[in-house]
């Protein structure tokens, strides 16, 4: 399954509340708190053009903040996205098998 990132920092109610929602929906994701790491909110500011956490990520694709990760599972569209990056993974994006 493609990585589900979370960018958080320390005592922040959404970064909770987004993690939350990806537990309650079974989605795996990886924690990293930026609090500690110069330069870091400038540099998530450059991918997403948002300087605020938490921040989302499907590889490296931007997904959002709490709410828009609350519609795309709510929706299944989240879902549906990791279904298909990790199909895409599988067999590669022209359809081919991946690997060698």
């Amino acid at each position: 399954m493609p990585q589900v990132t979370v960018y958080t920092v320390p005592n922040c109610l959404d970064c909770a509340a987004v993690k939350r929602l990806l537990e309650q929906a079974g989605i795996p994701y990886r924690e990293v708190d930026i609090s500690q790491i110069p330069g870091s909110r400038e540099a998530l500011a450059l991918l997403s053009g948002v300087r605020s956490v938490p921040q989302v990520y499907v590889g490296d694709r931007f997904i959002g903040q709490v709410f828009e990760v609350r519609h795309l599972i709510h929706t299944g569209k989240l879902q549906e996205m990791l279904a298909k990056a990790d199909a895409e993974e599988q067999t590669g994006p022209n359809g081919h098998p991946s690997g060698p």
